[in-house]
This record gives C-alpha cells, structure tokens and sequence, in this order.
C-alpha cells in the first residue's frame, strides 16, 4: 500500500443535506485520490485544536465524499461550511480493507450506524471488481438509515433497526449470525460502534470464522503518536491510525 501522504487546502464544492443530522461533504482535492483505497482515512480540520478523522464514504472525478452525523464541535462546524469554503485536509491514512484473492468470495459489509460512512466506496469498489456484494446494515430506526440508494447498486441489502421502524426488529449481529451459519466462505467487512463491534467479534469467535474490522476509537493525531486509538490484540495494545483502522478480528480482546 502507498505510504503517499499529503496535507492539503481543500474547497468545498457540495454539502448534501440527509436530513437528521446527517450530511455529506464533497471537497475538491485531485492530489489526494489516486492514493486512496478504501477504508483509510483522512484527518479534517474541524475548527478546534484536533482535527477530525473521517472515514472515506466515495471518491468522484477529482473530489472526496465525507458522510458524517453532527454530534459535536467538530462536525458542527464541518456541517456549517459553505461552498468554495476550504479547509486543511491530511491523508490518506491508516491501512484500509483487502479484498479476498478468490473472487468467488462473497464481501459480507456489516455496519451499524454512522459506521456505514465507509462502505459505499468499499461496495462499489468490490462490485467493479466483480465480487458479489452483500450489505448487513443496522441503525437505532429508519431515520437513520442513509445512502440506501447507493449501496443498493452494488450490492444486495437487507437493514435491521433497533425499533422495527425499517427491516426487522433487532440488531446488525443477528442478521450476521444468521449469514455465517448458512454460508461461512464470506469475507467479513465491519465497521459500527464499539458494542457492535464487540458482539460482532464474539460471534466470529463462536463460529470460527474471521473478519476485518474498522474500529471508530477516538483519534487525536492520526499518525500513532498521542496513543489514544489503542486496542488490545495480541496481547498488546496496538494503535488503530496506525495499524489500523482495518484489522483483522484474531485475537482482538478489548
């Protein structure tokens, strides 16, 4: 993988309003694309002393798509940029998903939450690629789930919701199990909160299979300095900017 980094001044040219607090970012930023695979991320100013990574959700012609929900300063202030505003962009960073050698392997997405802001790039980048797609997504309701449109061209999507309000009642884990148990041979992409995370790891252990997750730990600096990112696997604890954000479920305790 490409060690290319860059850090850049980048205009907004487009901010697409999803409603319930989400919003997609599209910034003009030519350099930065040809080095980008899917799963890195980059880090965003975010008009605060930290910059803000952010999970790669698409790449067009000469532009880089953010999705991302406001829950904080940061995002606040991402979502308040008006068009031809710019701001310092660092990346690509971080290690991304592989697809598998066999391309008779299904990609199996699994994502709960705004942890689905990396995987239409991933989706269609398997599809072009001529995998099969399939897309395990979960959210707290139907006001959550976004980009279903996108994701729908590349791949088959089922959705589950916390409330029933779209799909079934339950969790993203539920469906998950579900998958494994009728077909193992599938490569596992996750990415969602943490709890997520942690029973989607416990059911791979139950059925001895594995899966590259993209943990969402908090990130300061992005470059495995600050030590913030850490997770136990192995052992030890290892720096998700660094090692990560992809990373295989062996062995991953905390």
């Amino acid at each position: 993988m490409s060690s290319t980094k860059f850090l850049i001044k980048s205009p907004l040219n487009e901010k697409m309003d999803l409603g319930n607090g989400y919003f997609i970012n599209w910034f003009k930023a030519p350099e930065i694309i040809k080095h980008i695979k899917p799963g890195q991320f980059l880090m965003l100013e975010a008009g605060q002393y930290l910059n803000r990574p952010l999970s790669i959700y698409e790449i067009k012609k000469d532009e880089i798509g953010f999705l991302y929900k406001t829950f904080g300063k940061g995002t606040e202030f991402l979502s308040s940029l008006k068009k031809g505003d710019s701001i310092k962009i660092n990346g690509p960073l971080g290690k991304g998903f592989i697809l598998p050698v066999d391309k008779t392997r299904t990609v199996l997405i699994v994502a709960g939450g705004i942890g689905i802001a990396t995987f239409p790039f991933v989706a269609r980048t398997a599809h072009e690629n001529g995998y099969k797609v399939k897309v395990l997504y979960g959210a707290r309701s139907k006001s959550d789930l976004v980009c279903l449109d996108e994701l729908s061209k590349y791949s088959e999507l089922k959705t589950i919701t916390d409330d029933g309000s779209s799909g079934r009642k339950g969790y993203v884990t539920e469906l998950l199990e579900e998958e494994i148990k009728e077909n193992k041979n599938q490569e596992i992409m996750a990415c969602g909160p943490t709890p997520m995370l942690k029973n989607l790891i416990k059911v791979c252990n139950k059925y001895n299979v594995l899966a590259q997750i993209s943990f969402e730990e908090f990130m300061a600096c992005g470059y495995g300095v600050c030590m913030s990112c850490v997770v136990m696997k192995d052992g030890k604890y290892v720096r998700t900017c660094t090692e990560g954000p992809v990373m295989c479920s062996e062995n991953i305790t905390s």
